[in-house]
């Protein structure tokens, strides 16, 4: 088939005719070869006032290739005059006359295929919006969008253009008479009733806020449209409205409904699980995402939300598992990077973190944050003196850059790391500006700094000050109860330090190794040595590679078998 015979077929579809198109030479040559009444074959005059638009928007479409679309608009106005209600054409030489800022033209065009082909509403809808958008004329804009919408009750695009008018005149009376003009059609399609309700969410967000009126007029429309729908995309988009009026668990529904017509349809699967995952059994999401990930390896979402249901559940390892394949397959994003490192934190992958913050500081060099995290992970790996240098950095550069992260969490980390580098002067003085920069919030920076100085024996006064601010701030919290109690014992105060280790240990959840041998090692000082043994053979059984607590233990058993057997009393003599 030649490219001529092709475009001649593909115009004949485009306006929908049945008429035959074919060029003079060939049309006498077959009329001389194969038929013998010419007369039966001639056309009327307004078939072929149509057939020589066709050929003439071919020719319009080849100069479109060659010479431009100036040259093509000519052609193209020819067509109109041949066939007026050719309205496609017309709507698309209209905005090409408006780019070229010949507004008139534009609006004749779309007169005259309004009038000739009055049931294709098209026409009239442009013809509304160039009134309105172009020339500022809203009393015309509303004419043309009253007609289409008279023209076509049952089409959402007469309202739209409407609602248009009414909007750019603040009208809203108007709006809320549309709405409820559209509310009574009785027959009309479910691609009308969600058009409708996305106008009226357009409505919601244009007056500033969604009230819960406008929210059950949306799921009233939606509810209708339901009602007949048999496609999957029109239920997979009322899905995403029945989202945003906050109604997850009808969207699941219809999802579900459009997976079971088309199983794969693009990023419903998603759509479903992230509906799934606000209701109370969010692991019914996880099969679904398992599948996409499954089908598809390189479905970033589907990780990042089986990362985030894992993460939701406590599931940490999964979690981070998943979070770790996004990263791998994603384009470079800090808050990814972010996520992952939390993750990493909370599951104790310390190795995993610091190889994270490397990378992610050398992708994002200017996100400090990636700075701190990689020093935290350079402190919990016993790589000291590297978290101080990469404290110290960030220190340097937010100081210069970003201020906001020089805050009070970022002193109690930098404070903690001083710590566990044995810098026992910097750190007390980066606890104390951590407790200066947010005092409400300083119970971790008190009780860590009180307990520092307890353990090392040194400014017992002060840090028994400290810890008792931390308990009038956290009252009740076991590991303040437990510093306050190893401070008192340090100070001699054996009684009272016994009391406040007893309550620390009611405390906790879990049982903690080192306020079980705080107890034992009171319990030693009082003289009580069975109650010292048996408190820090309990605190064994939870950390049996405590070697201070072996050393207790084996040191006590040793005094008791080392000291002597009482005398066996003698039978008097008779």
């Amino acid at each position: 088939m030649t490219s001529r015979v092709f475009w001649l077929l593909v115009l004949v579809l485009i306006c929908g005719g049945t008429v035959q198109i074919m060029a003079t030479s060939e049309a006498d040559s077959l009329i001389l070869e194969e038929f013998d009444n010419v007369q039966e074959l001639k056309l009327g005059e307004d078939t072929t006032r149509r057939a020589s638009a066709m050929a003439l928007f071919l020719q319009a479409l080849l100069e479109e290739e060659s010479d431009g679309p100036d040259k093509a608009l000519e052609t193209k106005r020819k067509v109109l005059e041949l066939d007026p209600g050719f309205s496609v054409l017309a709507v698309e030489s209209a905005n090409q006359y408006l780019r070229r800022n010949e507004t008139t033209e534009a609006i004749s065009v779309l007169k005259d295929a309004a009038k000739a082909n009055p049931k294709d509403i098209t026409p009239a809808l442009a013809l509304s919006n160039i009134y309105l958008r172009q020339l500022n004329k809203p009393e015309l804009a509303e004419r043309y969008a009253s007609q289409a919408l008279a023209a076509k009750p049952d089409e959402p695009g007469g309202y739209e253009a409407l609602w248009d008018v009414y909007r750019a005149t603040s009208q809203n009376a108007k709006i809320d008479g549309l709405f409820q003009r559209a509310g009574k059609r009785e027959f009309a399609k479910p691609d009308f009733w969600v058009d409708l309700a996305a106008l009226r969410l357009r409505d919601a967000a244009a007056r500033g806020k969604l009230s819960e009126q406008e929210s059950a007029a949306v799921v009233d429309f939606l509810e209708r449209a339901a009602k007949g729908a048999t496609d999957a995309r029109s239920l997979a988009r009322m899905g995403d409205f029945f989202v945003v009026v906050r109604l997850p668990s009808r969207a699941a529904d219809l999802y579900t409904m459009a997976l079971k017509l088309r199983p794969n349809l693009e990023g419903v699967r998603n759509r479903l699980a992230a509906c799934l995952l606000q209701s109370e059994t969010p692991m019914d999401a996880v099969p679904l995402l398992e599948e996409n990930v499954k089908t598809n390896p390189l479905d970033i979402a589907s990780y990042d939300l089986l990362g985030k249901i894992f993460w939701e559940i406590g599931e940490t390892e999964k979690a981070l598992a998943n979070l770790r394949q996004s990263l791998l397959i994603a384009s470079p994003d800090p808050k990814r990077y972010d996520d992952v490192l939390r993750l990493s934190f909370a599951n104790g992958d310390w190795k995993g973190a610091l190889e994270t913050a490397i990378e992610a500081g050398k992708t994002f060099p200017q996100a400090l944050e990636f700075t701190i995290y990689r020093a935290m992970a350079q402190s919990e790996l016993d790589n000291h003196e590297s978290a101080m240098s990469s404290f110290e950095e960030a220190e340097v550069a937010a100081g210069v850059g970003r201020p906001d992260l020089l805050h009070a969490d970022f002193y109690f980390s930098y404070g903690a790391a001083a710590e566990q580098a044995g810098r026992f002067v910097k750190a007390a003085q980066l606890f104390q500006k951590s407790i200066d920069l947010d005092p409400p919030r300083s119970a971790r920076a008190l009780n860590y700094l009180g307990y520092m100085w307890a353990d090392r024996n040194e400014n017992l006064d002060e840090a028994e000050t400290l810890i008792r601010r931390a308990l009038e701030l956290e009252p009740g919290t076991g590991a303040y109860l437990d510093s306050l109690g190893w401070t008192l014992f340090r100070k001699g105060q054996y009684e009272d330090a016994l009391a406040e280790l007893l309550r620390a240990t009611a405390a906790f959840e879990t049982p903690d190794p080192i306020v079980w041998e705080h107890v034992g090692d009171t319990y030693e000082k009082l003289g009580k040595s069975a109650e010292a043994v048996m408190y820090w053979q309990k605190a064994l059984q939870v950390d049996p590679a405590s070697l201070s607590l072996t050393a207790k233990i084996d040191a006590h058993s040793s005094r008791i078998a080392a000291q002597p057997k009482p005398a066996t009393p003698q039978t008097p003599a008779r």
